[in-house]
């Protein structure tokens, strides 16, 4: 009884007692592998019923462009200014995988948040749907900054490569079964009991995510003296090395057209070519599969064309799937569409955080990393603001489209510019 209440307290599920980890042994590093394949695969139960359809949601529950456009540029606002904070509190406290399981468990406990609105609120739901979901941002502000620097040390760099293509191939494999039954399920109950029932079944894969997070283990780097003065200081060590800056600026517009083109995919689904949560269903599952196939490939890729250049088609190629999804008329058309988006995806996901790492100097790691983190978000709360003004105006969503599109070319022309300067 006494051991059960241990396992069950404050903390020790926060992780809080935990002791840091030693140097990896080799076994040690395959069984993180495992664990971080383990965490996506569950992951991907919360994206594909979760994340896939919330903005969905809020659109069928009469939501305005600009608040279904808060779904993303919200909790980007919010890590704009926590980021570069937790990595400094982080890299200060040196116990990197106590935040990535505490703050991640936070995390999560919105997801049952969003689940439960319903049973709580009858009128705006929607705004309350949204008003969660930024505040969500507050949990995953430290667990992402941790669990990226994390990342990088739980295997060696020769598994790198491997270890992220088996995890966007789980991902993808998960992500697109949830999908598929997850546009089922929503045909089969009425509105909105059906995307509540959904949204609990995300949250407790969400659970699955993170009891293997919880299993792995990296060394712990030293506690590093804070850092004086205003955070937004720390962003002058973009200008520092050259490689990471170009990558920073370059991966900036990228993230940019990604922003766009989030919110504006739902409002031209639902109002532009009235959509069934089936069809929505079907073209997010083709997305999704046809990642898995390119994640499958993508090391074969990398090897004969190298991760920049990769990373740059990827890039660019995915802007295919908003420019094309701008000219279509039928739902149906967006399948082969979808397909395309899915390969490109595989592209960017496999490739990203390698480059990433390898322009990012390993002193002081857990500071760049948020500084990355950062702008990534100045971006994901640009992007959405910004489509939400064009799907508003004369030229709706379609005009949205084709200028994500065009900026996310510019992102790939960048990253296809940019010579590998290890930082």
């Amino acid at each position: 009884m006494n051991s059960v209440l241990h396992r069950l307290s404050p903390a020790n599920l926060l992780a809080l007692n935990r002791p840091p980890d030693q140097a990896l042994t080799p076994a040690q590093m395959n069984a993180n592998i495992r664990h971080l394949v383990g965490d996506i695969a569950w992951f991907g139960i919360v994206w594909g019923s979760i994340v896939a359809f919330l903005q969905v949601y809020v659109v069928r529950l009469g939501a305005s462009s600009f608040l279904v456009s808060a779904i993303t540029y919200g909790p980007a606002l919010v890590a704009i200014f926590l980021q570069i904070p937790a990595g400094r509190l982080i890299q200060r406290t040196g116990y990197r995988m106590r935040w990535v399981i505490a703050a991640g468990l936070a995390y999560r406990a919105f997801f049952f948040a969003v689940a439960l609105i319903p049973f709580f609120i009858m009128r705006g739901r929607a705004e309350a749907t949204a008003l969660v979901w930024v505040l969500s941002a507050l949990g995953s502000s430290f667990s992402n900054i941790a669990f990226m620097a994390m990342m990088a040390d739980a295997v060696s760099e020769e598994d790198r490569p491997r270890m992220v293509s088996m995890r966007f191939a789980a991902f993808g494999l998960v992500n697109t079964i949830t999908t598929l039954l997850a546009g089922f399920l929503l045909q089969q109950l009425s509105f909105p009991l059906n995307y509540q029932i959904l949204f609990l079944i995300g949250s407790v894969g969400s659970m699955g995510s993170w009891w293997h997070i919880r299993q792995i283990h990296v060394p712990d780097p030293l506690p590093e003296p804070a850092q004086r003065g205003p955070f937004w200081r720390s962003l002058g060590s973009v200008f520092t090395y050259p490689g990471y800056r170009r990558f920073i600026v370059a991966f900036f517009f990228l993230q940019l057209a990604l922003g766009m083109v989030s919110p504006l995919l739902p409002l031209h689904w639902v109002r532009g070519l009235n959509a069934s949560d089936t069809q929505v269903s079907l073209v997010l599952s083709t997305t999704t599969g046809a990642m898995v196939v390119g994640s499958l490939f993508m090391r074969r890729t990398i090897e004969r064309i190298g991760r920049e250049r990769a990373l740059a088609i990827g890039g660019a190629g995915y802007m295919l799937y908003p420019l094309l999804t701008s000219f279509t008329t039928s739902m149906w058309w967006l399948i082969p569409w979808a397909v395309l988006a899915g390969l490109f995806t595989a592209a960017i996901n496999v490739n990203l955080f390698d480059n990433l790492v390898s322009v990012t100097p390993a002193a002081g790691r857990m500071n760049h990393m948020a500084i990355y983190s950062t702008f990534q978000n100045v971006a994901l709360f640009l992007g959405p603001i910004l489509s939400s003004v064009l799907a508003e105006g004369a030229g709706g969503p379609v005009l949205g489209l084709r200028v994500a599109a065009g900026v996310g070319l510019l992102a790939g022309v960048l990253l296809a510019l940019r010579r590998p300067v290890i930082a």
